[in-house]
């Protein structure tokens, strides 16, 4: 990619495994808690990536038990990550 740095470029690498890994653990609703646990993120970086992606249109939050929200893939996430 011209003009893009070998830092960025791995950078954003890491940030579509995150987002595979992500949409592939939806498979079934999870909390942002087991998450962040199976990634390896802070709370906050973990909530970043899940807006951007609810954003996206990927995921979205299912429910909220007490503090807890729940997460899970959009319909159109489920076609799209097949593709």
């Amino acid at each position: 990619m011209p003009g893009t740095s070998r830092a960025a470029r791995r950078r954003n690498g890491r940030a579509e495994a995150r987002r595979r890994y992500v949409l592939e653990a939806l498979e079934r609703p999870r909390t942002q808690a087991e998450l962040r646990d199976a990634l390896g993120m802070s709370n906050s970086g973990i909530l970043h990536l899940l807006r951007r992606m609810e954003r996206d249109g990927l995921v979205q939050p299912a429910e909220r038990v007490a503090w807890t929200r729940i997460w899970e893939r959009t319909v159109t996430s489920t076609t799209d990550a097949r593709r």
